[in-house]
């Protein structure tokens, strides 16, 4: 019996593309016009929504995001990172929303009942939006009149940053830059969020 090699697989020849960008297809005017009355209702839906479950950083966090992995998070250390941000290890394990409210929560510029050396002159400097004496000042009263943690941006090296929104303002924040964002429609037809950083 004469054994037959078995043929080698054949790499599949692509199509070149093309440089131009598929057309899009064009809607009709009433097609046009009713898909932006529901875009638009479906963003306010979805705009509202992300507004309630945003929480305050001063209170307990309802809701666990756990950290599978060792990672980092930025922390802004005044209102649109003005004066920095402190970046913190959370190790596989770590609810992040209690890891972000434990570190708000906290005297600034205290250890171990001792004021440092520094910090009487950052607490000038920098405006506590909650109390002007900022006499046992946490963290979080830097931030702004009322910060909740909408969310986080998870970046390309797979760290964590903060989406602020202040609900006393009406601002919505990642560290130095703003955020807002999108709706579109998924491959099931539904309206789903896209955030967009500026």
């Amino acid at each position: 019996m004469v054994a037959v090699p078995k043929t080698e697989p054949q790499d599949a020849i692509l199509p070149p593309t093309s440089s131009h960008p598929a057309p899009k297809p064009k809607l009709k005017p009433a097609t046009a016009s009713a898909d932006g009355k529901k875009r638009e209702a479906a963003l306010k839906e979805i705009a509202e929504y992300r507004r309630v479950t945003a929480w305050p950083v001063g209170r307990w966090p309802l809701e666990k995001r756990v950290v599978h992995e060792r990672t980092r998070v930025h922390l802004p250390r005044t209102y649109r990172a003005r004066h920095g941000v402190d970046v913190r290890t959370l190790w596989p394990g770590t609810d992040v929303n209690q890891f972000v409210h434990r570190y708000y929560c906290e005297n600034k510029g205290r250890k171990d009942g001792k004021e440092s050396e520094r910090e009487p002159r950052a607490r000038e400097e920098w405006p506590n939006y909650v109390a002007a004496e900022a006499i046992q000042a946490k963290r979080h009263e830097y931030l702004g009149p009322d910060p909740r943690v909408a969310g986080y941006w998870v970046d390309a090296d797979g760290e964590y940053h903060i989406k602020w929104y202040d609900a006393f303002l009406k601002d919505q924040w990642v560290e130095n830059r703003k955020w807002s964002f999108d709706v579109r429609l998924d491959a099931r037809g539904h309206w789903v969020e896209v955030d967009d950083l500026d």
